[in-house]
């Protein structure tokens, strides 16, 4: 059994877990989703200096509350900036990490001079003064369709995405992964992969279409649990850092699939 704590975007809350955490449990995991933000966590004006720091003492607070150790902390958006940061706070309560669709923060710069541009803004056209209105764009519509969970979105302090990144540096975080999405006008589009390649970040596809989390949440879940049962390496480059099996593999990396298919033309060749 693993623990899972899944960290939710701006503008949402722990509730937008809710499917992915039930098919982990389902499997057998133990799975927090903690508020740190939101309609029934707000952060309020003595947050309004930093509200990264304000939303990490939160988690702090439920990950003592909970007595939380060894932890897959799987972040997602704009809580990618808190992942590292909770990990260097607790350093026994995390023991992977894994950006699902997530900023990868670099120290000294804010998520927005980090995000993909298009993002950055959509966040500057729907600021309105200190607080930035809840939106949702490209695979994120599919919350309209479920439950109605738009109306569950809630503002998020604009200081959020402007204030520098002072967690630890790449190099002194837990063991990490990232999702991204194959096609380029993904969320986590290949100009985002081609950041975290450089870090030397192992990777991995998943196709944001429905978008997972709440469209489908059944395979993201099988993902999230093999990941956490073999964690990533930090051995190999790219792609073939994972130790995923063959038809996982098959199914969520396009490059694996065509160095599979190259090899078998080759043996083809051969024979």
């Amino acid at each position: 059994m693993a623990v899972f704590v899944l960290l939710h975007d701006a503008f949402q809350g722990g509730w937008v877990w809710r499917q992915t955490a039930r098919e982990l449990r389902d499997l057998g995991h133990e799975v927090h989703t903690p508020s740190y933000a939101g309609r029934t966590l707000p952060l309020d004006t003595d947050s309004a200096d930093s509200p990264a720091r304000a939303a990490l003492e939160n988690l702090v607070r439920y990950f003592k509350t909970e007595d939380i150790t060894g932890a897959a902390i799987v972040c997602s958006g704009w809580s990618g900036l808190l992942g590292p940061a909770l990990a260097a706070a607790l350093p026994s309560a995390v023991r992977t990490l894994v950006f699902w669709d997530a900023v990868v923060p670099e120290p000294g710069k804010s998520f927005m001079e980090v995000c993909p541009a298009s993002l950055a803004e959509a966040i500057d056209g729907n600021s309105e003064s200190a607080q930035v209105a809840p939106f949702v764009s490209g695979p994120l519509t599919w919350l309209e369709l479920c439950e109605d969970s738009a109306s569950l979105l809630a503002p998020f302090p604009r200081r959020a995405f402007t204030e520098p990144y002072t967690g630890p540096a790449r190099g002194r975080w837990p063991k990490s992964l990232f999702v991204h999405s194959p096609d380029e006008d993904g969320p986590g589009s290949p100009f985002v992969r081609e950041a975290v390649e450089g870090t030397g970040m192992p990777w991995l596809e998943l196709n944001m279409y429905e978008y997972p989390l709440l469209g489908r949440a059944q395979e993201l879940a099988l993902l999230l649990a093999d990941q956490a049962a073999s964690g990533p390496s930090r051995s190999q480059d790219g792609c073939a850092r994972n130790t995923m099996p063959h038809e996982l593999r098959m199914q969520y990396c396009s490059h694996y699939r065509k160095r599979h298919e190259m090899a078998v033309a080759c043996e083809g060749i051969d024979a």
